[in-house]
């Protein structure tokens, strides 16, 4: 092989490895007074962009949270109404450990047990009436 073919052919090689190693940016099609072209680089706007202002910066942020406020507020749960006051005797029960309501005789205990013992596992949609379905059904 001659000098000058072999040089050829190692300078198209190292350039094509050299263009392998370089990856290219997608191209961007644009659309320009009805146009289609290709370009590297972002499409040119007709429009000048403005930056805004830190104080619409600001505007902006105040009226997205306000917005996610107002959201949450009219997804929230209603707040559950009291459960009526019970007329249960201090002397008639007392905290003995027992926790669930297949353990309870009555309304009224499990009323009492939730009032005054802690650890109670009775009232499941804590809207303050225990026991639902198997002593205080309403």
């Amino acid at each position: 092989m001659s000098s000058s073919r072999f040089l050829t052919l190692a300078l198209a090689a190292a350039l094509g490895c050299a263009m392998a190693r370089v990856e290219a940016a997608p191209p961007n099609k644009c659309v320009v007074n009805g146009t289609v072209t290709y370009q590297q680089g972002p499409c040119a706007s007709g429009q000048i962009r403005k930056q805004p202002t830190l104080e619409e910066l600001n505007a902006a942020e105040k009226q997205r949270r306000a917005a996610a406020v107002a959201t949450k507020i009219e997804q929230a749960p209603p707040v559950p109404s009291p459960a009526p006051a019970v007329a249960v005797r201090a002397g008639d029960f007392r905290c003995d450990g027992r926790q669930y309501c297949s353990q309870m005789k009555s309304c009224a205990e499990a009323k009492y047990f939730l009032l005054s013992c802690s650890g109670v596992k009775m009232d499941g949609d804590h809207n303050g009436v225990p026991c639902e379905k198997q002593w205080c059904a309403r």
